[in-house]
């Protein structure tokens, strides 16, 4: 029995040893943010998140500047670029003014995304870790997302 405690409290302090902050509703930050661990928005950031584990962007938040992490959620608004290691998903309620970069990008229906999308080759090295957000690469293959025909268009 305690082997099995040993083993859940060493895995407890190596999955909170970079923690987790909370942007709350109703809370404005202005300036950058970095962090190896997990942040949560929902409030308002003017600022770019320059390097996390994990961006989770809620609903109501809103986010004006670039993103770069290893995995991206965004529910809310990102007026900025989107760079992640691994992957970027875009709930229904999400609006993304700004280009997306990623190994994996996840569209769910009435998302709004309104720049560029580029899904990067896996075993790219050259993509390892997030990029400035800002940066474009110009050999980068993009992919284009289709858009339903309107009502009686063939």
């Amino acid at each position: 029995m305690k082997l099995l405690t040993t083993r859940r409290a060493r895995a407890a302090a190596e999955s909170g040893a970079h923690g987790c902050s909370v942007l709350a509703a109703g809370l404005t930050v202005v300036g950058d943010i970095e962090t190896e661990g997990t942040v949560r928005i929902d409030g308002r950031l003017e600022g770019s998140v320059r390097r996390a584990g994990s961006i989770i962007i809620g609903v109501d938040a809103v986010v004006q500047g670039n993103v770069a992490a290893r995995e991206v959620v965004v529910g809310g608004s990102v007026q900025g670029n989107i760079n992640a290691v691994d992957r970027v998903e875009l709930q229904t309620t999400s609006v993304v003014t700004g280009d997306v970069e990623a190994n994996a990008v996840l569209i769910q229906e009435g998302a709004t995304l309104r720049g560029r999308m580029c899904v990067r080759h896996r075993g790219d090295a050259s993509h390892e870790q997030p990029r400035h957000a800002a940066a474009t690469d110009n050999a980068a293959e993009s992919v284009a997302v289709p858009t339903p025909l309107a009502s009686g268009a063939r």
